[in-house]
């Protein structure tokens, strides 16, 4: 036996007298430890994830509310145009107009101006009109409404288009709450729209009672026979349940994903709560928090998870747990059975020849069925190369994921050579700069490991050996022999073609029209955005067509929404074969569409929409006949904003229905 026995070291720490037991517990406790951390850093891989699916689906949950607000004010500003440029309203007119706009909207109402000196008179007409026991009246307490108390001014609701069941609440005299009278008072200061407080509404069910009233005046406009241009005609009022608005189209409780939080917080020192889902959030970090402002106030949403967002979202980790406790006691195991045999074999040398032999013939069997533990990670590419970059060692897992066998690389190829060459010199460029020295292209892919001594993980394009790519995750570390020094680097490779696949089809769902193949109205106000950085950072312009396919309720109301729909994609179809390739044809929602039209000025764009409507009256559409459309136009202008340049492509839109429909309404100034 040799002399210095005593002085083996078993790793280069342990006194190979030491038992057997002990260094399996050590070896199985470090195992462990590798466990958690690789456990810790599962959930926070796992966390990452979450937090992105979350804010994905808030954002996109925020953006139909937001777009649900804005809704609500265009619509009105639409009824109030309506109102505009008409002398004199009738009530058919009115509940002709207003009716299409109840969307997300209880009810619009018409409240004029009122002297008390015309009062009688007034009340007289609207008996005759057809409303019997019309009379201006107000709010008494909770007997609700009873004959009006004489003021000099009132606003009565002298029109009404309501989605409610309940008698409607006409002769209610707006100016006769205080919380409705400062309402009215914002709006006419700012002669634009404001928005109530939230507020126990008139004339809706006792569901649908909590909301606010969005106002706006309409003010006579300067005509011939007009005496006082300008004057205040009286008021419009859009009546919105919170309720609605906030769950209508949505999936039920049980289904949601996600629970919202709706407050006023126009006075800071007061948040109103003015909506609160029924979904419960589960206790968690992940928030969303959003600022809306409409029709001058302020609201914040929140967005939480529920628990159905978790259970959706399982987490791996167990698995993990699972898989590194076997692991470790797997090697705990192989190493307890190697020392005790290597103990056994030094003390028997001499008289168990024969025994040595058969425990040697263990260690090789050992040492196979730790190969076959690596090759038996087949999702996994395991990668080992030497400082030069050569591979040495290349599981099934890479042979399976890269299509090469192990003997046609190992010792052959380098690492390099997997890769896309255009991806690695670029890598190499961005490195190049990051740390201000050449860096050569064998060592793009190791450089970080040794540089920033980190573990990090890239994504990177292999080449398979069929010439195909596969986009992977790539993590790099170093490896180092028993004196600390590093002999070669280990790439661990993950496929994750299928994770980009995905991510790809859901920003392709999120800006694409379901109904129709068209960008929708999110990518276009993106595209929007950005074409008028073009012009303002490089000069140019650009253009917008927008159209309203004329009659479209009444081919839903007569024919049934499948023909409709067939409507709307036999349109889509015809126009987009006259649409260059730059141009961007986008459903901004329901028979609203607009046209994008880069590097065109209005003349062009002129001659673009006449294409367009003679395309629509070139043929008629299968079981529907001719369909046509009103067109606006409106061209870019420079310290324009996106939102005045939409108004008057709508405003086109909006006299092209009013001369008559199917026509091409010029360029407003």
């Amino acid at each position: 036996m040799s002399s210095n026995r005593t002085h083996a070291k078993i790793l280069g720490l342990i006194s190979e007298d030491t038992s057997s037991w002990v260094v399996a517990a050590l070896v199985f406790s470090a195992g462990a430890m590798l466990t958690a951390l690789l456990a810790l850093a599962n959930v926070e891989v796992y966390q990452r994830q979450l937090r992105q699916r979350f804010e994905l689906l808030a954002a996109e949950r925020v953006s139909r509310i937001q777009d649900r607000l804005e809704g609500q004010i265009r619509r009105l500003d639409g009824l109030r145009r309506f109102f505009v440029y008409s002398d004199d309203v009738s009530e058919e007119e009115f509940n002709g107009f207003a009716h299409p706009l109840l969307i997300l909207t209880q009810a619009y109402s018409w409240a004029p101006r009122l002297a008390d000196a015309e009062r009688a008179q007034f009340e007289r007409q609207a008996r005759d009109g057809g409303h019997a026991d019309y009379s201006v009246r107000e709010l008494k307490g909770d007997s609700g409404l009873a004959v009006a108390s004489v003021r000099p001014v009132y606003f009565p609701v002298r029109f009404t288009q309501s989605r409610s069941t309940v008698p409607l609440p006409l002769g209610f005299d707006v100016n006769s709450e205080s919380v409705r009278r400062t309402t009215l008072e914002r709006a006419l200061r700012s002669g634009g729209m404001a928005a109530s407080p939230r507020m126990e509404l008139v004339g809706l069910e006792s569901e649908n009672r909590q909301g606010v009233l969005l106002v706006t005046p309409v003010f006579l406009r300067a005509h011939a026979g007009i005496a006082e241009p300008g004057a205040l005609k009286g008021f419009l009022m859009a009546v919105i349940s919170l309720r609605k608005m906030m769950t209508e189209g949505l999936p039920p409780i049980e289904q949601d994903n996600l629970a919202l939080t709706l407050q006023d917080i126009t006075l800071a020192q007061e948040p109103e709560a003015l909506y609160q889902s029924d979904a419960a959030p589960v206790d968690s970090d992940l928030l969303i928090t959003k600022t809306l402002n409409f029709a001058g106030r302020s609201y914040q949403l929140q967005v939480r998870p529920t628990a159905v967002f978790v259970g959706a979202n399982p987490s791996s980790n167990d698995s993990v747990v699972i898989l590194g406790a076997l692991l470790s006691f797997m090697l705990s195991a192989l190493l307890y059975v190697l020392i005790s045999q290597r103990q056994r074999a030094i003390r028997l040398v001499e008289q168990r020849t024969l025994q040595l032999r058969q425990r040697e013939q263990q260690l090789r069997s050992a040492h196979s069925q730790l190969s076959n533990v690596l090759d038996a990670t087949t999702q996994v590419a395991i990668i080992a190369t030497d400082l030069n970059g050569v591979i040495t060692t290349f599981n099934i897992g890479a042979e399976k994921m890269l299509g090469y066998d192990s003997a046609d690389v190992c010792g052959i190829l380098t690492l390099r050579q997997l890769h896309l060459p255009s991806e690695l010199a670029q890598h190499v460029c961005e490195l190049s700069q990051r740390y201000g020295r050449p860096v050569e292209t064998c060592d793009a892919m190791l450089v970080e490991a040794v540089e920033e001594h980190s573990h990090q993980a890239n994504d990177w394009t292999f080449v398979r050996h069929d010439g195909s790519h596969l986009r992977v995750n790539m993590q790099v570390s170093p490896v180092l022999d028993e004196h600390n020094q590093w002999v070669g680097y280990l790439a661990v490779c993950v496929d994750i073609t299928e994770r980009k696949r995905v991510e790809e089809e859901l920003r392709t769902m999120s800006v694409t029209d379901a109904l129709t193949g068209l960008y929708n109205r999110r990518y276009f106000q993106e595209r929007l955005q950005t074409e008028m950085l073009r012009v303002e950072r490089h000069g140019g312009t650009f253009a917008v067509v927008m159209l309203d396919i004329d009659h479209f309720k009444c081919i839903n109301d007569q024919l049934g929404h499948a023909v409709g729909d067939h409507v709307l994609q036999a349109i889509c179809q015809r126009l987009c074969h006259r649409l260059r390739r730059s141009d961007v044809f986008c459903r901004l929602g329901g028979e609203e569409f607009m046209v994008l039209c880069p590097d065109t000025d209005g003349d062009q764009a002129y001659a673009l929409a006449a294409e367009l409507w003679a395309a629509l009256r070139a043929e008629p559409v299968d079981g529907v006949g001719r369909v046509t459309a009103s067109f606006g136009i409106a061209s870019w202008r420079e310290g324009e904003g996106g939102d005045a340049l939409l108004l008057r492509a709508d405003s086109g839109v909006y006299a092209a229905k009013m001369g008559g429909r199917d026509r091409i309404e010029p360029e407003l100034p």
